[in-house]
């Protein structure tokens, strides 16, 4: 039996890592790659050999995240780029810096609209160094204990010191839509993202209040939010959130995204992704359309006017505008609308 022949190597996801030394010949291993990130010095620890290390790569086994880190490839191929990034950010060094900026709102679990990932992001706390590398992005500044945190062993940055950071550093749009995302899971707010600015005062400061001012905890989705930018360059009054429409009997029709109360119109941002992503047990996308379908008519047949726009009209705002300013003129000859609101 040649030893290649003895080598076994498992990409199976499992918890545990597992090194069975088979047979007399004591060489046989198998080890369980799982979906852990793994630095060579644990891979050699294992009981494998750099030269079992390189062929395990060259066998598509083993992807090299960077040198001497690596994770199983079966992890890595068909997964999305912030999966692969977080990956990355699990193989930078820990003495390197807090993991800070967009890899930070990954770890926290925010939603980021058109990121780039190409480098990891990280802070160190000292007035002058940062710098750029092939892999890392380290950013330089004030790091007060209280901006810290631990989430899943990784050292990084406060959800609040986060969108502080990444609010003047983003342009408007995508700042918003992280900012929102991070208000609306509840792991910060408003008060503190303003504290985290004021504690470090630096450039982009101006840029980054108009951001936190704009931001909104009721705002559900990256297409929600980059709707409400678009409503805003489209100087559009400013709609109500997710606020519950009651019929005159004091029955819940729905919670429209955007609710123009005054002018009696509803608009509702389609992604289309809700009704593949977000159906309930028991039920299909299908089901939910025409769930979505129904409760638009009814909101019709009590006097609203509903305008509905898909994620490719985000590009094309006029042609929504259009739309708005069009069932606003219509709206206004008719009667009020009778319903209510919780």
């Amino acid at each position: 039996m040649s030893r290649a022949s003895r080598e076994l190597w498992s990409a199976v996801p499992g918890p545990d890592v597992v090194v069975d030394r088979a047979g007399f010949t004591g060489h046989a291993r198998r080890v369980n790659f799982g979906e852990e990130t793994w630095t060579r010095a644990r891979l050699l620890a294992c009981g494998m050999t750099d030269n079992q290390i390189r062929r395990a790569v060259a066998r598509g086994v083993l992807a090299t995240v960077r040198p001497g880190v690596y994770v199983a490839r079966s992890v890595l191929e068909g997964s999305p780029a912030d999966v692969r990034h977080l990956h990355s950010v699990r193989a930078a060094s820990v003495s390197a810096g807090v993991v800070s900026h967009q890899s930070a709102a990954l770890v926290h679990g925010f939603s980021l609209w058109e990121p780039d990932l190409t480098l990891v992001h990280v802070t160190v706390d000292r007035a002058a160094g940062g710098r750029i590398t092939t892999r890392r992005h380290v950013h330089v500044g004030p790091l007060p204990a209280d901006d810290v945190v631990s989430v899943d062993g990784l050292q990084v940055t406060s959800a609040a010191r986060t969108i502080a950071d990444l609010s003047r550093t983003l342009d408007f749009e995508a700042a918003v839509c992280v900012g929102d995302s991070a208000l609306n899971s509840g792991s910060t707010s408003i008060e503190a993202i303003r504290a985290c600015l004021d504690s470090a005062p630096t450039r982009g400061g101006t840029s980054a209040r108009r951001v936190v001012d704009f931001l909104d905890p009721r705002s559900e989705s990256v297409g929600e939010s980059r709707s409400r930018v678009m409503l805003r360059a489209l100087d559009m009054p400013a709609p109500e959130l997710q606020i519950p429409v009651l019929d005159p009997a004091g029955r819940l029709i729905g919670r429209p995204d955007f609710l123009f109360d005054r002018q009696g119109v509803i608009g509702e941002f389609d992604g289309f992704v809700k009704y593949s992503s977000l159906v309930p047990m028991g039920s299909s996308p299908s089901r939910v359309a025409f769930a979505e379908k129904r409760r638009e008519d009814e909101f019709r047949s009590y006097g609203w006017m509903v305008v509905r726009w898909v994620w490719s009209e985000l590009a094309t705002p006029d042609v929504v505008g259009r739309r708005l300013r069009r069932a606003f003129d219509i709206a206004a000859t008719m009667p009020t609308p009778c319903t209510g609101r919780r």
